[in-house]
């Protein structure tokens, strides 16, 4: 995404400021993106659609959890619920492929819905016991204009398993 009130530079720099926050604070995990072709796909079954119905890239990635955000924090990044509150999260724009055809190199990122995460158990508080792997399900953009420096999401655990 580009804006017309920054250069591009400025972005791709404060960009890579949020990468070196996340290697410095956040926690190791594996992240699965859905593939573009499966995700297309299995996005035109609408809600007949199941976690079998999608390929995923997997990648080493850097993460950072926030297990219990306040209502408030919440409304101000654009997230309403009703009542769970949501787990967030935040992935930088890098990460290392572990598959696919640029496995073991450092790649450019982009996370979506139906995307999700594995943390090692340890990491996991004791009301998510049981839960390794976390499914995004919401996205908002909390960054400048259009140009989107920083992505937060909300996960859940995931309950269906392909």
């Amino acid at each position: 995404m580009t804006t017309r009130m920054f250069p591009r530079e400025t972005i791709d720099v404060l960009r890579d400021y949020v990468d070196v926050a996340l290697d410095a604070i956040g926690m190791d995990c594996t992240l699965y993106i859905p593939t573009t072709s499966s995700y297309n796909t299995a996005e035109k079954l609408d809600v007949f659609a199941t976690p079998s119905d999608y390929s995923f890239d997997s990648y080493s990635a850097k993460i950072f959890i926030n297990w219990n955000p306040s209502l408030y924090r919440l409304k101000k990044l654009g997230l309403f619920t009703e009542d769970v509150l949501p787990i967030l999260v935040w992935f930088g724009n890098k990460a290392t492929a572990i598959s696919g055809a640029n496995a073991g190199q450092v790649v450019s990122i982009d996370v979506c819905r139906r995307s999700y995460f594995e943390i090692e158990p340890e990491f996991i508080p004791g009301n998510y016991k049981g839960a390794e792997q976390f499914e995004i399900v919401n996205a908002a953009s909390k960054g400048m204009q259009d140009a989107v420096i920083r992505k937060t999401y909300s996960a859940v655990p995931r309950r269906v398993q392909a």
